[in-house]
């Protein structure tokens, strides 16, 4: 268990504030030089969040990243 603040406050400041608005391709240190498909941004976002998380003595269980609806994906590290 996480406090929730605390997970939106992670969530925040590795992710939203670096791809928020921006060119992932051109824009974001954690994609540089990588295909920007549904499945590899979940990857990364989950290689930017597994450190902070751990450091909080709790484990990240799934990335859920969603385009719509019925398209998105799920990774599990």
């Amino acid at each position: 268990m996480v406090d929730l603040k605390l997970l939106s406050t992670i969530i925040k400041e590795k992710i939203i504030v670096k791809v928020d608005h921006k060119n992932l391709n051109m824009d974001v240190d954690f994609m540089a030089g990588k295909m920007t498909s549904t499945e590899v941004v979940a990857m990364e976002i989950w290689k930017q969040l597994e450190p902070e998380i751990n450091k909080n003595n709790c484990t990240l269980h799934c990335v859920k990243l969603c385009e719509t609806d019925r398209n998105y994906v799920e990774y599990f590290g």
